[in-house]
This record gives structure tokens, sequence and C-alpha cells, in this order.
């Protein structure tokens, strides 16, 4: 029969041979209850299903709160120190994962092999010797502590799919000054009286999931390391992936098996141009940087006035951001040093403290947090090349990329350039650009690109309008839209060359058209402002399946498993938080006001 086992939090997720898996034996005899199949993979899908959808009975409830309450204390402790402290925040190492070769070192001459690496001429004397072999595991991957987002929410118990909470959105009765009456109307006439403002609102959760699968030849072998283990927290990791990107930028009215993101939970008037603030406050001889960090001052203002009473106490930025801003350390407090440090140990200089934590405000202290995950998704699926295989995350069949794309001028006031920010410097040289669209499924994994010519001709105020034609196998349910920049005209365009800036969804076999109004700037940042104040409550995670490992029936000396999470992240509060969008960085890797025609792919 198939297994469940919980692993506690991020990090006892990606590294479940630490010991970390809490046994679920009554689940698991729950789950196979509902599957009358020896086949693995419907086994785990009617499985999984009929755990998201059933109401659990209360003794249903019991085991959950059994099972999961004391892993939840453990992870909201620490996720509550690293609201706290997000830079000092230590996650569990990885386990043992190669065999020890005991504590003393192994000592030979160099004359015993050589630099021979040709197995079959070593030959003689030297056949005697040791092959060298190093049993650690070198990564390259994510580290847990990545997830800076997902590792600080709050993390509480759900019961259902469809998961509601009551909320007070005001507590009315008159405007403040209003609430005074006359000492006669105590006596006599009709009270006013009042009630405050309450909505009912709810999120859905969503399924991520990692399948993976090794053969039993391979498990029984004596490796020098636990295949299982390590594709294991390789499933772990990648499901964690999606998960702190789609507290970002989920959307599932474009990508049906995303939960909603932090993004579009916000009200429209909580998210904040840069472009617009530094427009307006050109005359001041702001530098960006100065500029950026003074809108997360008044950005800060806005989200504690009165009507909204927030307090933004977390701003999550990527490491681009923040690398501007930290210049601010040198331009700024004019090469403030620090003489004890924890790396000094008795070395005599001066060391430059370029370490910019957050900023003190009249509102409290912002810290300044920095997630990798951000920015994660700007670059096109076809521009990241696995440099040992060669290979592309993008697909050539389900999805298969759109039959074509075709890019028309719209001048300024023509329909559909309302709300145009289409600005003198990217409509310079006569704004020449090239476009890459991929298509996506529903969980938005991409296509390889189609582009379109060069166009050019766009003015301040006007637009570019693209017709999008889908793929004859219809196997797309949105498409992603990637903008080059200015001044690019390739006949063999690269797709390290474009920067996302928008999505459009499928119309079946029709044609869609996507009006780029330059409202998302591509390869620009975006930095969300949070209320992450325990006392407000603004902000969790919700599980109804917190990350776990099921293991599957196995099948053709196959022995498969799957790591799956259902849950969300849910605004509790939604005014309490805030984002700036459409800052470009002074000195980026990607520039928009470039053609960037040496951009490379990542590796």
């Amino acid at each position: 029969m198939s297994r469940m086992q919980f692993l506690e939090g991020a990090e006892a997720a990606a590294f479940a041979s630490d010991g970390a898996m809490k046994s679920a034996a009554e689940v698991s005899r729950w789950m196979q209850s509902h599957s009358n199949s020896n086949n693995p993979m419907s086994h785990y899908a009617r499985s999984l299903s009929a755990l998201a959808m059933a109401a659990p009975s209360p003794v249903g409830q019991e085991l959950v709160k059994s099972k999961f309450a004391p892993m939840m204390e453990r992870v909201n402790a620490k996720a509550k120190a690293f609201r706290a402290n997000t830079r000092v925040a230590k996650f569990p190492s990885f386990g043992e994962i190669a065999k020890s070769t005991g504590s003393n070192a192994l000592a030979k001459a160099d004359l015993d092999v050589g630099t021979l690496t040709n197995f079959s001429q070593i030959t003689g004397g030297q056949a005697l010797g040791y092959v060298s072999l190093d049993v650690r595991m070198a990564r390259g991957t994510v580290r847990p502590s990545s997830f800076t987002l997902y590792q600080a929410l709050n993390k509480t118990a759900a019961y259902q799919v469809v998961d509601y909470w009551a909320y007070a959105n005001a507590t009315g009765g008159p405007l403040p000054g209003g609430a005074f009456s006359s000492y006669s109307s105590v006596s006599q006439g009709a009270l006013n009286t009042s009630a405050g403002q309450y909505e009912l609102k709810s999120i859905t959760l969503k399924m991520a999931l990692d399948g993976r699968a090794i053969t039993t030849a391979l498990a029984a072998q004596n490796s020098f390391v636990n295949i299982e283990e390590q594709e294991n927290t390789n499933a772990a990791l990648t499901v964690l992936e999606s998960v702190n990107w789609v507290n970002y930028w989920g959307n599932p009215n474009v990508y049906l098996n995303h939960f909603t993101g932090v993004y579009y939970s916000l009200p429209t008037e909580n998210i904040f141009n840069y472009q617009e603030f530094a427009s307006n406050n050109s005359s001041q001889g702001w530098s960006p940087q100065q500029t950026l960090f003074n809108m997360v001052y008044e950005v800060a203002a806005q989200v504690t006035k009165f009507r909204t009473y927030g307090q933004i106490t977390h701003a999550f930025m990527s490491p681009g951001a923040i690398g501007d801003l930290q210049s601010l350390v040198t331009t700024q407090l004019n090469n403030i040093v620090n003489d004890i440090t924890d790396f000094q140990s008795g070395i005599r200089g001066v060391i430059v403290n370029g370490d910019l934590q957050g900023m003190r405000t009249r509102f409290g202290t912002i810290q300044f947090p920095i997630d990798i995950f951000i920015t994660a998704r700007d670059k096109p699926a076809q521009s990241i090349v696995y440099s040992e295989s060669n290979t592309t995350p993008a697909t050539t069949s389900n999805p298969t990329p759109p039959a074509s794309v075709t890019v028309a001028t719209l001048a300024p006031g023509a329909s559909g350039t309302s709300g145009s920010e289409w600005t003198s410097a990217y409509v310079a040289s006569s704004g020449v650009y090239m476009y890459a669209v991929a298509s996506a499924d529903s969980s938005m994994n991409e296509s390889v690109l189609t582009y379109s010519a060069a166009v050019s001709g766009v003015a301040a105020g006007g637009a570019y309008q693209l017709t999008i034609a889908p793929p004859a196998a219809n196997d797309m349910a949105a498409f992603r839209v990637f903008r080059s920049g200015l001044g690019y005209n390739e006949t063999t365009p690269s797709p390290a060359a474009f920067r996302y800036i928008g999505d459009v969804i499928g119309n079946g076999s029709a044609n869609v058209t996507f009006v780029d109004l330059n409202q998302h700037i591509p390869g620009s940042e975006t930095i969300f402002l949070l209320d992450m104040d325990d006392d407000d409550d603004a902000i969790d995670f919700r599980y109804l399946l917190p990350l776990t490992k099921i293991e599957l029936f196995a099948q053709s000396l196959y022995m498969p498993w799957a790591v799956a999470m259902i849950g969300a992240i849910r605004l509790k509060v939604p005014k309490f938080h805030a984002a700036i969008r459409n800052y470009v960085p002074v000195a980026p890797d990607w520039n928009p006001l470039r053609s960037n025609v040496n951009a490379s792919n990542s590796i």
C-alpha cells in the first residue's frame, strides 16, 4: 500500500533523510480506502483528490491537529524568529548523505596512480593504488533558506480546499469628530445606532507536487550516495520553488493550478509605480537609489494612514534591488566603517560596512529581506540552458509554441491605449523592439518562443498591439509575453534578449490580442511591502496538506513517489500590504533601454 510521511516545514521537507518525517499510518489507511486500483498514479491522484475535497470529520480534524499541531508549533516558532531577523536564521543542514570514511585521513604518495584518468591505462604498480573519490555530494542547487517569504510566513491549518474567514473592514458609525450628541438627546428622542462593516472572504488552496521514480536495481545497489534521499530532496526543493514564487505572483485567473499570490490580492490603490514617483520628484536631485529608499518610506506612510491602519514591517526585494540600495551605505553615509567584525579576528585594517538591513521610520522598523524568487520567471524558459546536458525546460509540445506573433502600432488616444505608460525614454529612436511569446499550460510550464518581426513607431501615450495565433495543437491555457530592450533587431533572435511583460489567456483556436502599455517594464523590479506584525495577523500560509512524501506502488521495476503540498498564502487584511513596481536598477545585467545583444542564456 502507499505510505505518507509528513515533512516538518521547508527545511525538513528538503532533508527527509535527517529523520524529520512523521509517520501518518492513520491517514495512509484512510487514503487507501478511497482507492480500488493497483495503478500507482491513479491511486495517488484519487487519494489526494479525496483528501483535498472531503470535509474532515471531527475525528479527522483531531487527527490533523494531533499530527500537524506539534509540527506547526515548531515551524511557526522558527518563522517568528525569522521574521524578527531575516538575516541570521539558520535552518537544518543536509543530513548524512555519504558514507563516512572514518576519522583517519587516507594519505598516499603521488606516485601511486599519478595523473592517469583512463582506467584501461592503469597498469603495473599503479593498479595497486587507490582511485580518489570524494563521497561528499557537491550541490549547486537552491538553498532551503532561499525560500524567504515562505519561511517567514506563519503556518495555520485549513480543513477544506475553499477556505473562508470573516473580515471586519470598518467599525461603522460617524467619522472622527462626529460621535457626539447633545445632553437632551440622552433622555428623549431617537438613538442613532451604527454597525460595523463585515465581509466573508475566501481563498482556494491548490496542490503543488513533484513526482520522482528510481529503478529497484538503482535503489538496491551499494551506492556511496543514497539516491532516493537525494531525489526526495530535489523533489521537495522543486515544490518549494514553485510555492515561493506563486506566493508573490500566483494568478489563477490565468493559470488555473496556481493559488492567488500577494500581487493579485492587493487593492489596486496599494500598487505604486516607481516611474511615476521618480518623475514627480525629479526636481529633488535624488539618485535612483535615494528615490527608491524615499518611496519605501512614502508607501509605508500611505499604508499607515487613516482608514488603512497597516504597519509595514518587511520590504521583500530581489538581489538586484537590494544591490542598488546597498550603494546608499557608501554614497549617503560616507563610507561608515567598522573595525570590529565577525571575521576580522585580529587582522588590522578598515572594513567597509555595506550591510543595509533595513530602515527605521516613524511607523516602525522595516526590514529588507532578499528573495531570489521574485524575478525567477522574468526570463523565458528557453533562455535557461542546463550546461551539463545542454537542454532547456521549454517544450515543443504540450504546450506547443504559438503559430505566429504579429505587432501593430496604436497611436496615442486610439482605442486600447488608455492607461499607457510609454514615455519619451522608451519611445526614443523610433521605439524599435521585438516581441517573443511562449505558450503555457495551466501550471505555467512554457513552450519555446515564437518571435515577432521588429516593430517601430510607438509614441508617448501610444501602445503596441500583439496578435497571437495559437498552435494547431491547441494545447495551451495561456501565453506569456516577452519584450526585447530598446533597439533590438536581430535576424536570429536570442531568447536571452527578452524579458517578461505580461500574460494573456488563450481562446481555443481563435487569435488573441495583447496590448503592451508599458505598464510592466521588462527587466524591472517589484518590491513587496508586507505587514508581518504578529499582533496584526494580516498574512499567513494555510495548509490543508503540509509538504508530504507519498510513496506509491512499485510498477515495472520502478519505485515511484511524490512530494506534495496543498495550501495557499492568505492576505487576511489585504489593505495592510503594498507593492512598488517598475524599479529599474542603475546598472542591471539586462537593460530595458539597451538592445542587450550580448545577453547570454542562463545556466
